[in-house]
């Protein structure tokens, strides 16, 4: 999708080593969704955190990989925060269901933002939790460290989602209150002092994103009423999330009344649970919502916590069972239940949701496909080439063949541009290349292939034309 592209953009400037790149030779052929070009700037419009690993991506030559090694992480993540809060059974079992979301899985093979949200976020709350233990000072620095990092990857989501994890945390430490703030001062200086020097030199203000100089009219609501943002969002935020982040029969959040259950650690559960809840809260005042790689994007950041809190849920709901199994006299059995209930846990998604969803995603998402450039070699385009991109849909479908271009056009082998015919001539002088091909994309909207995916495309008809 357009944010994906304006990502992976911005890594591509980052890895040539600029901030930001001169405007291109005819600029209005270049345009895009989310990407500034302006008399002087060149760029993608997000915060430059993720920017920044998929920078290290673009330097292998492998952006691709970025985002699920992220996940990976993730995972990992998801594992020591259980360990370090519970026990190491909770946090395998909560690593387990983030690594089977098909949700999870999905947004992990893209380029969007949230994936890092989630990783930063997640590691951060590790970090918090065994700084609660009486731990040497690394683990503060490094959550310090991680949480200003959350803010130059997602800077709403970071506040919304980690306030709690860290009021929580001051409170747990609060006859040490000074050093645990200096230490996490400590840890976040150098994201945060890279986000407002990033900042000001884009924009004049070490407080202006990207976004607003693309766009000064944004706001976080955009005019809308926020008690009708709130009543609409906030219930179709549980609504979604108890569908598509593993889409078990009883529902995904269901589970989570076995909390209820008085146990021990339950002060844990409700801090992790006060970070999802706030991260909803805060969305549910943004003037968009949306579904995206199966699921609701905002809540994305959400999905480790939540795992390991469905994790302690089906703990709590298992030694219910384990329980009443021993007083049947059927303890034998609860072994063998144990098991068959996490191979269920595990299979289930990836066997009924994901391909569901994966499928969906397979059409051209957002009109944007990579159709056409897999069939250039068989059109037989050459290595010098100016290429006009066309069709009905073509305010989308560019974004398929912009990141082909090179951090500088004049010098790229292959240029792709907009088919402007009023500015054919202007181009064809801007960038001289041995042959010019027209290729027309044809795509058709497609009805929304189940309720969590939407904006899908069927490609019609590819047609490759030289022009000289």
């Amino acid at each position: 999708m357009a944010d994906g592209i304006s990502y992976a953009f911005q890594g591509k400037i980052f890895a040539a080593g600029h901030l930001w790149l001169d405007p291109p030779l005819v600029p209005d052929a270049f345009k895009t969704q989310n990407v500034l070009l302006s008399d002087t700037r060149w760029c993608g419009i997000y915060p430059p955190g993720f920017p920044l690993l998929l920078a290290l991506g673009w330097l292998v030559g492998a952006p691709f990989l970025v985002n699920p090694v992220l996940l990976g992480l993730a995972v990992v993540g998801v594992f020591r925060l259980g360990t370090a809060l519970f026990d190491e059974t909770t946090g395998l079992l909560g690593a387990l269901l983030l690594s089977v979301s098909p949700f999870a899985l999905l947004m992990g093979a893209g380029f969007m933002g949230h994936v890092a949200g989630l990783c930063v976020f997640t590691w951060c709350l590790a970090f918090l939790s065994e700084s609660c233990k009486g731990t040497p000072p690394r683990p503060l620095v490094l959550s310090g460290f991680l949480g200003a990092f959350g803010v130059v990857v997602r800077p709403q989501a970071a506040v919304f989602f980690l306030l709690p994890a860290l009021l929580g945390v001051l409170t747990a430490r609060r006859k040490e209150l000074a050093r645990t703030t200096g230490f996490l001062a400590l840890g976040g200086v150098v994201p945060l002092t890279f986000l407002l020097a990033y900042n000001f030199a884009l924009s004049g203000h070490p407080l202006r994103m990207a976004y607003l100089v693309w766009d000064p009219n944004l706001s976080f609501t955009y005019g809308f009423s926020s008690s009708q943002l709130f009543s609409l969002h906030f219930p179709t935020f549980l609504y979604d999330l108890d569908a598509t982040v593993w889409g078990f029969p009883w529902g995904d959040l269901l589970p989570l009344v076995f909390l209820l259950i008085p146990a021990s650690s339950r002060r844990w559960d409700a801090w992790l649970l006060a970070c999802v809840l706030t991260l909803l809260l805060g969305f549910s005042f943004y003037r968009f919502y949306e579904i995206n790689h199966s699921g609701p994007r905002y809540a994305f950041e959400a999905l480790g916590a939540l795992s390991l809190l469905v994790a302690r849920a089906l703990r709590a709901a298992g030694g219910l069972a384990a329980s009443l199994l021993g007083r049947l006299g059927l303890d034998r059995f609860e072994k063998v239940g144990a098991v068959a209930t996490v191979g269920f846990l595990a299979l289930f998604p990836l066997v009924r949701l994901l391909p569901e969803q994966a499928e969906a995603l397979s059409h051209a998402y957002h009109a944007h496909t990579q159709q056409p450039l897999r069939r250039m070699a068989a059109a037989g385009v050459g290595p010098s080439a100016l290429i006009l991109v066309s069709g009905n849909t073509v305010e989308w479908t560019y974004g398929s063949f912009f990141l082909e271009n090179g951090p500088d056009p004049r010098r790229a082998p292959r240029v792709y541009v907009r088919d402007l015919p009023e500015k054919r001539a202007e181009l064809l002088a801007a960038y001289p290349r041995s042959e010019l091909w027209r290729v027309n994309v044809t795509l058709e909207p497609l009805p929304p292939p189940n309720a969590w995916i939407d904006n899908t495309w069927d490609v019609v008809d590819v047609v490759w034309s030289r022009l000289r």
